[in-house]
Formats: C-alpha cells, structure tokens, sequence
C-alpha cells in the first residue's frame, strides 16, 4: 500500500523533519523504532534543489560536519 501526503519541513534541532500522521503509522501497522523508507521526489525549481542542498550539507563543497562538544551525541 502507497500513502501520499503532504508534510511541513519542521526544524528538529539542527535538522528537518517531517511528522508522518498517525493514522498512516497505525494504519500499515508500524510501531515505535521501526526502520521505514520514505521517497522524496525531486522538486521543480532548481533554485529550491540549491536550498535543500545547502540545507541538508551534502555538497560536496562543504567541509565535513564538526560539532561543537565532543560529549554530546
């Protein structure tokens, strides 16, 4: 079974995340810790690509991802 939806990118710490409604989880019968696989299509506009690119560091420009503490995960 496919579900379509629409999410809103929130700011999860230093990241991005989607909420997946609950309906959906209970629905095709997940549960808390499981490993699902989502697709993302590619979006329109290539200034957008350029945004999430930047957003999600994976240009292959950028220097590699350092935290600030060593203590914290």
């Amino acid at each position: 079974m496919v579900e379509v939806f629409e999410a809103k990118l929130r700011k999860i710490g230093n990241s991005l995340g989607i909420i997946v409604p609950s309906y959906i989880i209970e629905g095709l019968g997940f549960h808390k810790g499981e490993v699902i696989h989502i697709v993302i299509p590619p979006s329109e506009g290539i200034k957008r690509n350029k945004l999430l690119t930047d957003l999600a560091g994976i240009d292959k420009k950028k220097s590699t991802f350092e935290r600030d503490k060593e203590d914290r995960y």
